[in-house]
């Protein structure tokens, strides 16, 4: 649903500067739904996750990263220097990999985000009405079908 009026916005808003802010508003109330979502899941309650209630703390399962800062060590001798064995240290090849891997993807995703945006406005230009909303819904639908199948276990 957010997919969908993130890229219908150009039909229904026309200064930019007002679709930034409302694109902000929707990236934000989206992380907010994810977050109760997932204390939901996690075994609270909808009340719980809005703070009106307490979720059931004997039953509740902790997750793998709660588990793991509840048993991992603070200070871990191998990692100063201080074991028998040298600390396992990142390689400078795949550091430098890793941030221009992180760096295409941020630079495909803005490229692929103007290329749609492009394309809803020649497709407003040749006289069609809606036509972000229609990209929108389009991309929305193929967006909920790809979180469906892969939520599937």
């Amino acid at each position: 649903m957010l997919t969908g009026v993130w890229y219908a916005l150009p039909d229904v808003v026309a200064s930019r500067r007002a679709r930034g802010w409302l694109k902000v508003a929707v990236i934000v109330g989206g992380a907010a739904w994810a977050a109760r979502a997932a204390r939901v899941a996690d075994g609270g309650t909808p009340d719980a996750a809005e703070g009106g209630g307490k979720a059931p703390a004997a039953e509740a399962v902790p997750t793998a990263l709660v588990a793991r800062m509840a048993t991992a060590p603070v200070i871990d001798a191998q990692a100063l220097g201080l074991g028998d064995t040298p600390p396992n240290r990142a390689r400078p090849v795949r550091a430098v990999a890793g941030v221009a891997l992180a760096a295409l993807g941020v630079g495909a995703s803005v490229a692929g985000e103007r290329a749609i945006h492009r394309w809803g406005e020649r497709l407003t230009a040749r006289g069609v009405r809606y036509a972000h909303t229609r990209i929108g819904l389009v991309a929305g639908g193929v967006t909920g079908l790809s979180t469906w199948a892969l939520a599937r276990d």
